[in-house]
Formats: C-alpha cells, sequence, structure tokens
C-alpha cells in the first residue's frame, strides 16, 4: 500500500513538471523567433521602429509622415502594427564625433536606445540626406559622411538587428529638387541611394527605392517636385506614396519573401 502511494505521488509529481514545462517552452516560441509581439489572446500586433532623419520624423508642416500613415494602412490589410517613431531631423547614419555640424544625436549614437531596445519586430531605415550632403555647396566638395563610411555604418545596423532575428526595410534618400538645391547636389545623393540599393540586395532585406521612386513620378504631368515641400522634404502626397510602398515590401516580409 505504501509503495502504492509513493508511485502514485511521483506520477503526479513527473506529469506536473512536464505540464508546466511545455508551457513554459510554449511561451518562449511564441514571442521568440516569429518575429511578432502577442499582447493578448486574439491580437497579434507587429512592433516597427522608422529609424531615420527629418524625412522619418514627425513635421509641422505636414499633417502625417509615412510612419504616421502606416498603422491604418496595415489595419486595411488585417495587420495590427505599432509604429515607433525614430527620426531626428539633422541626423546623418554616424556619430556625432564623425560630422558635428548639426548638433544632435546621430544614427549611431542613438541606435541602441532608439531602435534595439525597443525589441522591434521590423526596422525600417532610412539615412543619406545629411549623409550625401556637400556643405561647401562646390561640385568637388566633400559629403558630410563619406560613401564608404555610410555603407559601413548602414550594414552595421543591418548585422546588429540580424542578429536579433529583426527584420529590415532600407529607404533609399528621395531626390532632392532644383532650383532649390544645387543639381549635384542631387548627383551625389544618387550615388548614396546606389548604396542602399546594393546593401538591400547583399543582405536579403526589404528595399523601398525612394529615390526611383520619386523620380519616375508623373501624375498628370506634375513631377516629383511637386511631392516636396522645400525641394528636400516630402508633402503628404509623398508621404503616401512612402507609405504604401513600405505597405507593399511589409507584406512580402510577412510572406517570409525575405
Amino acid at each position: 500500500m505504501k509503495r502504492t502511494s509513493l508511485y502514485i505521488l511521483f506520477v503526479l509529481i513527473t506529469s506536473a513538471i512536464m505540464m508546466f514545462g511545455v508551457k513554459g517552452k510554449g511561451r518562449e516560441e511564441s514571442l521568440g523567433c516569429t518575429g511578432w509581439v502577442k499582447p493578448g489572446k486574439d491580437t497579434t500586433v507587429l512592433k516597427i521602429v522608422a529609424f531615420g532623419n527629418s524625412i522619418t520624423a514627425v513635421r509641422s508642416n505636414v499633417q502625417q509622415v509615412f510612419a504616421q500613415r502606416l498603422p491604418a494602412l496595415l489595419k486595411n490589410r488585417g495587420i495590427n502594427a505599432v509604429v515607433i517613431n525614430s527620426g531626428i531631423g539633422g541626423s546623418h547614419s554616424g556619430r556625432l564625433i564623425d560630422n558635428d555640424r548639426i548638433q544632435v544625436q546621430h544614427g549611431l549614437d542613438r541606435f541602441i536606445p532608439d531602435v534595439l531596445s525597443h525589441k522591434p519586430n521590423l526596422v525600417i531605415i532610412g539615412f543619406g540626406h545629411n549623409d550625401a550632403y556637400i556643405d561647401s555647396n562646390r561640385l568637388d566638395g566633400k559629403s558630410r559622411i563619406p560613401l564608404e563610411d555610410y555603407r559601413s555604418n548602414l550594414i552595421y545596423m543591418i548585422t546588429e538587428l540580424q542578429k536579433t532575428k529583426s527584420k529590415i526595410i532600407l529607404v533609399s534618400p528621395s531626390p532632392i529638387a532644383k532650383p532649390q538645391r544645387s543639381a549635384f547636389q542631387n548627383t551625389r545623393l544618387s550615388e548614396y541611394a546606389e548604396a542602399v540599393r546594393s546593401l538591400a540586395a547583399e543582405y536579403k532585406v526589404g528595399l523601398v527605392d525612394n529615390n526611383k521612386l520619386f523620380l519616375e513620378y508623373n501624375k498628370n504631368g506634375k513631377r516629383y517636385e511637386t511631392l516636396l515641400t522645400d525641394g528636400v522634404h516630402p508633402n503628404d502626397d509623398g508621404h503616401q506614396m512612402i507609405a504604401e510602398n513600405l505597405v507593399i515590401e511589409i507584406i512580402k516580409i510577412i510572406e517570409n519573401k525575405y
């Protein structure tokens, strides 16, 4: 009788350990490798960080920048998302010590607190305008961040995010417009846009090619200049176009095409 009681006790303890062990494992799988955050039983929320410069940041002369438009556009496609806007005006991809003309925290200065600390499922990276800019306004002038350093900065961000299993969409810098900016500034910027394209292909991440998207824009005879408020920053129509193209890339990611 005593042996029978001990055996029953052993079976109960073993069953309890197995039951809790399975539950713990299920929780780990649901929040780890899938790349999704599950705050409730029936709700799946995609956590997105939009990381970039003044093209990303909220602006007073625009009703909604692309990051603000994404939740509603994704909701229309059956995707619940929260978007954290980590855009700062004047920001280049490097550190303040690399070029301190604009006194803000730049890309690598704030990569950990503004991106990694949020543990995002998806990060939209958009730098380039402040990296490529030639302050001397001379054809042979130096960019604020040399092209190779720009590439290295983006590679660092990409590889660090891939270690965390976060998905990535690179955004190429949109073109700037004459007469507000010299034509050679746009030519230099196009080199940085090409670097973004090549990195997206090399690292197999998403790409929204704003440079190409804007240059090819032609609606009722209106060109991309009409999508800019000041020759650099997109207006509401421009941000809507960016957001719609981001949704297309996000859908591809969800369908495991990247």
